[in-house]
């Protein structure tokens, strides 16, 4: 008796190489992030005690296994798959809508807000919209949906900014 529900679930190629291309961008970002940590030569540090060796070789790493991902889908005619099932359901552009926006405020958040207004201010208004966007369960909530996302948006800025200051003693912008 083989159920069909019994067969495991195999990634399809255009999800393995849709993957692929997001390790490799964010590996990217991490070692480019790290390579512009200061060494702390100052300090006396060496290469190997740089702040930004161990998360540059993770973001090495990711790029490299991001790559091998890739390899494997283009070899599975992921291209073919990508071009072929390009269709969107309903849901799916709904999802995409909500990605796209997602990454509208979290690109706002780190670009435009951190560099220029103080941190905790900054992480309570990229909180605060996107509760009021994503987490709202009911958008005719009124004033009562307002405040709890503004406290949900405080609490949250409050406590990354004391965590960060005062534990791991990391300056905030």
């Amino acid at each position: 008796m083989n159920d069909s529900n019994d067969s495991p679930q195999v990634p399809s190629a255009r999800a393995d190489l849709l993957s692929a291309l997001a390790w490799i961008v964010f590996g990217l970002a991490i070692v480019i992030g790290a390579w512009r940590m200061d060494r702390l030569t100052e300090q006396g540090a060496t290469l190997y005690s740089a702040p930004g060796l161990v998360p540059g070789l993770l973001g090495a790493m990711l790029v490299v296994l991001g790559s091998l991902l890739g390899w494997r889908a283009l070899r599975s005619n992921a291209v073919a798959q990508l071009a072929h099932n390009w269709k969107l359901t309903k849901e799916g552009r709904e999802a995409a809508i909500r990605v796209g926006i997602a990454l509208v405020l979290m690109l706002t958040y780190a670009v435009g807000l951190v560099s220029r207004t103080p941190f905790w201010l900054a992480t309570l208004l990229f909180v605060l919209v996107f509760v009021l966007l994503f987490a709202a369960k009911d958008r005719r909530q009124g004033w009562r949906g307002i405040v709890t996302a503004l406290i949900i948006a405080a609490a949250t800025a409050a406590v990354i900014d004391i965590v960060f200051e005062d534990v791991f003693l990391v300056r905030l912008p």
